[in-house]
């Protein structure tokens, strides 16, 4: 009885320090800005999209049409921009996914189909351009502020990595986080 005891008290003493070690810390990456970009300027285009829905069914869109620029601190100008690129950088993007779809529905492989990895680098390049444009537009200091609301408000949860270059959108009729 008492080897029993004393075994079991052993084993205890050797797993003690499996118990008191905290759990592997989760290692963040970094996310590239362009990925940060095409999900804010989807976002962008979201809001006027909910805003034209609510004006054609006849309800107030002010809400809608103004958060960007009170939440952002955006003046009038720099929100009429932002909209502009915001509108053209998704109208790029979106025709160049629904070709790399497409491809991927007819039975490409995305990691290995050079038509579809061309695709995602230029849907890259589309964002990267629009960003240029916004940093232009807007100046260094109102950029870094329109950058640091932007990643601020996308937020990437954590889960499988996604695969580079590629970063499905939601549907537009779910809201996006807060």
């Amino acid at each position: 009885m008492f080897s029993r005891i004393l075994v079991a008290a052993f084993l205890t003493v050797l797993s003690l320090p499996a118990y008191c070690q905290s759990p592997p810390a989760m290692q963040t990456t970094a996310v590239p800005d362009y990925v940060l970009y095409d999900r804010f300027l989807y976002r962008v285009t979201w809001f006027e999209t909910q805003a034209n829905n609510l004006k054609a069914q006849g309800k107030s869109d002010a809400f809608m049409r103004s958060w960007m620029r009170l939440h952002a601190g955006l003046t009038t100008q720099e929100e009429t921009t932002l909209k502009a690129v915001a509108a053209d950088c998704e109208a790029q993007t979106s025709a160049t996914m629904s070709a790399a779809r497409a491809l991927v529905a007819a039975g490409a492989n995305p990691s290995t189909s050079s038509q579809v990895q061309s695709l995602l680098s230029q849907r890259q390049q589309t964002v990267q351009s629009h960003m240029g444009q916004l940093q232009s537009a807007f100046g260094a200091l109102r950029y870094a502020v329109l950058d640091a609301f932007a990643r601020k408000i996308v937020q990437f949860g954590a889960g499988p990595a996604v695969p580079a270059g590629f970063v499905p959108k939601p549907p537009a009729a779910v809201v996006p986080p807060k």
